[in-house]
């Protein structure tokens, strides 16, 4: 008996050892697999912009009309957003146990709450500027657009704090004032436009018609996901998958009756509504990611390739699959698919010594990448004559398109190179 209870006493720490190797070691596969998905987000979006160049300028459209259509209701671009937050959930648990290690419980939970508010914000912020900029051809700035402004402008002043506090002599003055002010502003930020968007499907659903304020996309159903997944983050496995099957079965319920469908898909990926199905991807990822890190990648892609099957056989009662509303088969199929690429990554890292690392340099740095790409490839889309883009021939697109990959990998290897990073 004493010997078992030491045996068991061993097996445990050398399991908690080997964790926290997992937590403070970056593994590659999954750098290179965001890097991936962070690619085909940016990269596919500015081809967009290009119809010459054919199938390429189609990778980013989630229209079946325009994309290409890989399953029913689905194109290719629609499993990136999908595979993006199966990387979070891969990640999530070991990150939130490193932090809370080092600076507690308590600190740990008010800094990933903070977190995921502030990429809510930030994706606030993007909007805003677009706003701003559509105000140049007509479109009139309301209250909250101003209030949206205000709050921003402090964020700006923060981050230009947080640079400045990067100089030596100024980081003991600067550097806890500017986190907090960034911070601050950030939150501020997601947390009204999770209000503002949930007013948005309320009036919809009075009037398909009504007034919407149009503050919701990728970066607010991501950071809105973490809000709803993080209560699971350091359960064991089936409290996941017990959490998540009770989350998507009410999400689905909802999402079937009545004319909730057509509502949800008005406002980007279902707004906050939608975004209760998005954490129970989340949360679905964090399971699989659970049997991977406890050497059962077996299990973990099984699980994987059962959700895909499972998502694709409901199509024909839960219907198609849908990222407009988050549909219920989309969810499955969006944990299943993003496993099962995410796995292909894993096996090919295992037999190939990759030399050219463009993808792990992106995965490094998603968040600066998105900003850089908005404000150097977004300026360049929205201030170019509609001749050098939607009229561009197929060589003048292909040079715009070859000299913006190689520029932001640039950027993206500098970044990896100087072992710089900005995490929200």
């Amino acid at each position: 008996m004493k010997k078992t209870i030491v045996s068991d006493t061993t097996t445990l720490q050398n399991s908690q050892s080997a964790e926290e190797n997992v937590a403070t070691k970056r593994i590659k596969s999954i750098d290179r697999f965001r890097g991936f998905c962070v690619f085909c987000m940016l990269i596919f979006q500015f081809l967009k912009n290009f119809p010459s160049l054919g199938i390429l300028s189609r990778l980013a459209e989630h229209s079946l009309d325009k994309g290409i259509v890989i399953l029913p209701g689905m194109t290719l671009a629609d499993i990136i957003a999908p595979a993006f937050i199966f990387a979070i959930g891969l990640t999530f648990t070991l990150s939130f146990t490193k932090w809370q290690k080092l600076y507690g419980t308590k600190h740990a939970i008010i800094h990933y709450a903070e977190r995921a508010l502030s990429i809510i914000g930030l994706g606030t912020f993007l909007d805003m500027c677009n706003k701003v900029i559509d105000s140049m051809d007509g479109y009139k700035l309301n209250a909250f657009d101003y209030t949206v402004l205000a709050f921003s402008i402090i964020a700006i002043v923060g981050l230009i704090l947080r640079l400045l506090a990067l100089i030596p002599s100024w980081k003991k003055k600067l550097s806890i004032p500017a986190e907090h002010i960034f911070y601050l502003a950030l939150s501020c930020l997601g947390i009204m436009n999770i209000i503002i968007t949930t007013i948005d499907f309320f009036a919809i659903a009075n009037d398909f018609n009504a007034f919407k304020y149009n503050y919701w996309v990728t970066l607010q159903g991501i950071g809105f996901a973490i809000l709803v997944a993080f209560p699971f983050v350091k359960s064991k496995w089936w409290v996941k998958l017990i959490g998540a099957m009770t989350i998507f079965v009410a999400f689905t319920v909802f999402h079937q009756i009545d004319n909730n469908k057509a509502w949800l898909d008005v406002i980007v990926h279902g707004g906050t509504i939608g975004g209760f199905g998005w954490g129970a991807m989340l949360i679905f990822d964090m399971m699989i990611a659970d049997f991977y890190f406890m050497k059962r990648k077996d299990i973990a892609f099984t699980l994987s390739a059962v959700f895909c099957a499972l998502g694709v056989f409901l199509t024909q009662w839960l219907g198609v699959i849908n990222l407009g509303s988050c549909s219920p088969t989309f969810i499955l199929v969006g944990v299943g698919l993003s496993g099962v690429i995410f796995f292909l990554f894993d096996i090919v890292d295992k037999y190939i010594t990759w030399k050219f690392e463009f993808l792990v340099w992106w995965g490094k740095n998603p968040i600066i990448m998105f900003l850089v790409e908005f404000f150097v490839i977004g300026v360049y889309t929205s201030f170019m004559p509609e001749s050098a883009l939607a009229g561009a021939s197929w060589a003048l697109a292909a040079i715009q398109g070859i000299i913006a990959v190689v520029l932001l990998t640039a950027i993206a290897y500098l970044l990896a190179r100087k072992k710089k990073s900005i995490s929200l």
